[in-house]
């Protein structure tokens, strides 16, 4: 597998994929600390009376999406589903198996996550949610759009890998 210096090397020279999710992430980010931040102060300096019904879970489901969306860019730089104390020691055909067998196996259980998470953003998209009023079927969406990410992720990988690019 990867060791930390290439690890290293990917997060210095982001590729495409990871500055659109820094586009994204980032502004998510300072946007869900800015909302709890004013959340806070409002609710404790004016004792509750200008509180924000709405931020708790407006903060929640960014929350599920900046996972979903940082999950791709992790696998992509070799830093999640990596455990790789055994896998080193291991002859180089052995480790090439086990990282062919080990891609097929994240494929399978994200190909599951992304049908079943479709399946339950269409499930429960007539749901509104509570304070926001919003479909949630744009929350449950978050699963099968970060799922097909990191499947895209690892098959990109796995063919650059194969080509000896990577």
């Amino acid at each position: 597998m990867e060791t930390q210096s290439e690890i290293v090397e990917v997060s210095e020279n982001p590729t495409w994929l990871e500055r659109i999710g820094e586009i994204i992430i980032v502004p998510l980010m300072l946007a869900i600390i800015a909302i709890g931040f004013v959340a806070v102060v409002l609710r404790f300096a004016f004792g509750g009376q200008y509180a924000l019904f709405w931020s708790e879970e407006l903060i929640r489901y960014a929350f599920v999406w900046m996972f979903w969306l940082c999950a791709p860019i992790l696998v992509w730089r070799g830093t999640m589903f990596t455990v790789d104390l055994f896998i080193n020691i291991l002859p180089d055909v052995a480790q090439a198996i086990l990282r062919v067998l080990i891609s097929l196996g994240i494929i399978g259980l994200l190909g599951t996550y992304t049908y079943y998470g479709w399946m339950m953003a269409k499930l429960n998209s007539p749901q509104l949610s509570s304070a926001l009023g919003i479909s949630l079927f744009w929350i449950y969406l978050a699963i099968p759009v970060g799922s097909s990410l990191i499947i895209l992720a690892v098959v990109v990988q796995l063919l650059q890998w194969a080509r000896g690019r990577k």
